[in-house]
């Protein structure tokens, strides 16, 4: 579940990575159109893994006609120039679970979605598609309802436990998110996926040693950030956990690797400008807040770094 944007950071399921706000976010992105829409997103397996030939019927509810777009090879679907109206979504692939759901796309707007589709066949399908779908809509205790029947019938699918936790995170109630995702990392040890999840977690209970341990190991597990979207945002995540206990050379090191990767991001160069800061070092921070504020205008990161080149310039006095 794993839905960007939506829950915090990644797909496992049908959710994203969890990681506090001030560390991670997304938005809706803006385009200049004024009258049409996009949607767009990633579809997988109970395993996280990309399903390919994922139909996604969209109808539009007003007018009556439908557009059909198939996921690749990644599992991504695209499709740009839908009317700004309301649609009922069907997204369907032989051997799975279908889901159905209502959207509406508004004008200029790029949405992203992600969707887990379950199969048919294993013990608690029927409920995990249910929470899933409860998932998409919002509806959270429903979901949480049906992630815990699921989870009845199937208590050794660590994926089931992951999509339950996110529920629960959603319902502010981490002590028993972070319990279901330590069980199925006890379940699946090496999965970076869960992992991340776990660090997250942590974070949101401010046990940042917990944290970083997590994130080290599912890193160690997965370390292509050129490749894993999961893992690049888990390193800036550590990068921001390593500053938070004063580790200013652990941060930097964090960030480094994720600018290696994607020159300029503007998360990284914040946090990298934040690290210099902390040491003194106003001539290599400056740039680095000022990048930011120009790369990613309206942006919450321009936002901050704008903040702090004020309290530079204050501190500097008229003369600089």
């Amino acid at each position: 579940m794993f839905r960007h944007g939506t829950v915090r950071f990644a797909q496992f399921a049908i959710a994203c990575f969890v990681a506090t706000g001030a560390l991670l976010g997304s938005a809706p992105v803006a385009f200049g159109q004024i009258e049409l829409g996009v949607m767009q997103g990633v579809v997988t397996d109970e395993e996280g893994n990309p399903l390919e030939g994922v139909a996604f019927r969209i109808r539009d509810v007003g007018r009556g006609r439908e557009f059909v777009v198939e996921s690749d090879e990644n599992g991504r679907f695209y499709r740009r120039g839908l009317p700004a109206v309301e649609y009922e979504i069907t997204v369907e692939k032989e051997g799975y679970q279908s889901i159905q759901d209502r959207l509406r796309l508004n004008a200029g707007v790029d949405r992203r979605f992600s969707f887990k589709l379950a199969r048919l066949s294993p013990a608690g399908s029927e409920e995990f598609a249910a929470g899933a779908e409860a998932f998409n809509r919002g509806d959270n205790e429903a979901a949480a309802l049906a992630f815990e029947a699921a989870l009845a019938s199937a208590p050794d699918m660590p994926e089931v436990r992951v999509n339950l936790a996110l529920a629960y995170l959603r319902l502010s109630r981490t002590a028993d998110a972070v319990a279901q995702l330590e069980a199925a990392a006890a379940l699946a040890p090496d999965d970076p996926r869960v992992l991340f999840q776990l660090g997250g977690a942590y974070v949101d209970m401010n046990d940042l040693d917990k944290a970083i341990a997590a994130f080290e190991k599912g890193l160690g597990n997965q370390p292509d950030l050129a490749q894993d979207s999961l893992a690049y945002d888990a390193v800036v995540t550590l990068g921001a956990v390593y500053f938070a206990k004063g580790d200013y050379d652990g941060a930097q090191a964090k960030f480094d690797e994720a600018l290696a990767v994607r020159p300029g991001a503007a998360l990284a160069t914040l946090g990298l400008a934040k690290v210099y800061l902390s040491r003194g070092d106003v001539d290599q921070s400056l740039p680095l807040f000022q990048h930011v504020v120009e790369s990613a205008p309206g942006s919450p990161e321009a936002a901050e770094a704008g903040a702090f080149i004020q309290e530079i310039e204050k501190s500097q006095g008229p003369s600089a």
